[in-house]
Parts: C-alpha cells; structure tokens; sequence
C-alpha cells in the first residue's frame, strides 16, 4: 500500500463521517424545533382555554380558535380531535367536558414524548 492510498482512504473516512454528522445534526435540529412548536401550540391553547372558562367572551372564544387551529398545525391528530371536543361539550354536561378535557392533557403528554 503507497501513502497515496492511505491518505485518500483517510480522506474518504473523514467526508463520510462529516456527511452523516451533518444530516444527524439537521435532523436534531428539525425535531428540536417541531418539540418547540407543539410545546408552544400546546401551551397557548391551554391558557387560551383557560382565559375562555374564567372570562368567557367572543375575543377569548376567537383566542382558542387560533391556538386550535395552530395545534392543528404542529400537534398529533388525537390533540387536534380532543381540543374540538372541548369546543362540542361546551355547553354539554360537565363529565363530558371533564372527560374531554383529560384526554386532551393525555394526547399532549403523549405527542410531546415522541
């Protein structure tokens, strides 16, 4: 084996592990920002929920509608069919908005372990 060989062998080594090292990183990166997103979505809709039971009003029934539709956007499905379901039971029985609303903290929970 010449020094040529090896040189370019080492070289070769050293772009592959630079590439992979590259798209690990991206794709760190990319679920980083997509926690960050969910956790946010997650976080604004609850407050919204929140401010539409304490207060309840057009603008805070409109604040939830944005906040839902961002869940829409970055939150799993299950997050998405939970936080309409708290808008269906609005003016339903109490256990069912109780019911509604547990499994929304439940789907958050599981989307944000992914």
């Amino acid at each position: 084996m010449n020094w040529a060989e090896l040189i370019g062998g080492l070289g070769i080594g050293s772009l592959i592990t630079s590439v992979a090292t590259h798209f690990m990183t991206q794709r760190a990166a990319s679920n980083d920002r997509l926690f960050q997103e969910k956790r946010e979505a997650y976080l604004g809709l609850l407050k919204a929920l929140h401010d539409a039971s304490v207060h309840p009003s057009d603008a805070h029934s409109k604040a939830y509608a944005l906040w839902q539709t961002r869940c829409e956007l970055f939150g799993s499905a299950t997050v998405s069919r939970y936080a309409q379901r708290i808008v269906d039971t609005n003016d339903g029985p109490p256990g069912e908005r109780q019911e509604a609303f547990e499994g929304l903290e439940k789907a958050m929970r599981a989307d944000l372990k992914k």
